[in-house]
């Protein structure tokens, strides 16, 4: 599983470049102090229509991306665990 730290416009860039070999898993893990923005909720839905079921799940999501999310009404495309 895939840990991520922060998935910002900054950091989007080059993990887009690696896409193809963290697209194969079908769920990433954010760290405690985990920072995500707009770019990389949009990264996340790249990820989740990358997924056989459209569906990626989402472990230890910081409060930001949560809101995110909800906000753009991305609910269908992530399953959110703690």
């Amino acid at each position: 599983m895939n840990v991520l730290q922060k998935l910002t416009v900054k950091t989007v860039p080059k993990l887009w470049k690696e896409r193809e070999e963290l697209f194969m898993s079908d769920s990433v893990m954010f760290a405690q102090d985990a920072s995500v923005d707009s770019a990389g909720i949009a990264f996340l839905v790249q990820w989740a229509k990358h997924q056989k079921h459209n569906k990626l799940i989402i472990k230890n999501a910081p409060e930001n991306a949560l809101q995110l999310i909800k906000t753009f009404r991305l609910q269908d495309l992530f399953d959110v665990q703690k």
